[in-house]
């Protein structure tokens, strides 16, 4: 058989060298593939955000220098407010006028008849009751102070009594006013006299506040006599006052009664308090 003719040597290696090299390319990485590698998120971050503008002034940038804005602290709605910032209370007023300027002097209590005048016999607390028709003292029924003025005649033979006190309010006031004529009610019952005889109460017009009156009369009719008075109560604000004026019946005087006309005379009393 006859033998092919040899290829030449360069011919042979051509095609070794190009499979060397698609292997290697296939192997191997070039500079794209840095392009397409996974970032970090820093790095993600640093490259996405905008630069901050440069500051002019380091100072201002800052801060430093520039004053906080003034803030208002709001209070709790359940923390209880500062006792010492509230207002204080308005001083209370003063009385006008004294107690005792409502008491009524000698030469002011109407007197029995003209030719017996009052002189004072006592001045006292007020702690006892007024009238045969009372059962307690304005004390013992809510008066927070109270005092009196009593008075006699030179031979004895006729009494007045004023008592004055004050409650803790008009309410306290009209409460008592209101107990003091609830007794009226049964004291013909209470005098156990066989002659007590107790009067209708009837309201005395008065300028300042409010008054009434009711007689009485009790005891046995021979020797001395049997007993007739009048009691009056007046009442203005938280003030009350129990005036009593008390004699023999036979010398009771007709047509008038002292204890309405005393009635009339405290109450104007309170007209410029």
């Amino acid at each position: 058989m006859p033998r092919l003719p040899r290829a030449p040597q360069q011919a042979l290696l051509l095609p070794a060298a190009l499979a060397l090299t698609l292997g290697l390319s296939a192997c191997g990485g070039d500079g794209n593939d840095a392009a397409e590698a996974p970032t970090s998120p820093a790095a993600t971050t640093s490259a996405t955000a905008p630069p901050s503008p440069p500051a002019s002034n380091p100072t201002e940038a800052d801060g430093a220098d520039e004053p906080e804005p003034s803030r208002t602290a709001r209070p709790s709605r359940t923390a209880r407010p500062n006792r010492s910032t509230l207002a204080p209370l308005p001083p209370q007023p003063l009385l006008a006028k004294p107690a005792r300027a409502h008491l009524l002097d000698a030469d002011r209590m109407p007197t029995v008849a003209d030719d017996l005048p009052w002189t004072d016999a006592a001045k006292g607390d007020g702690s006892r009751p007024v009238g045969a028709c009372q059962k307690a003292s304005l004390f013992d029924i809510g008066a927070i102070r109270t005092t009196e003025r009593r008075f006699t005649t030179a031979d004895g033979s006729a009494t007045a009594v004023q008592v004055l006190g004050r409650f803790a309010d008009r309410s306290s006031a009209y409460r008592a006013a209101e107990v003091l004529m609830a007794w009226r009610a049964d004291c013909a019952e209470r005098l156990s006299s066989p002659r007590a005889k107790v009067g209708e109460a009837r309201d005395v017009p008065v300028r300042t506040g409010f008054g009434t009156v009711y007689a009485a009369t009790y005891g046995e009719r021979p020797a001395d006599g049997a007993r007739a008075t009048a009691l009056g109560v007046v009442r203005k604000g938280s003030w009350v006052s129990v005036v009593e004026v008390a004699t023999d019946e036979r010398r009771w005087p007709r047509g008038r009664n002292p204890a309405r006309q005393a009635v009339r005379r405290i109450a104007a009393t309170f007209r410029a308090s």
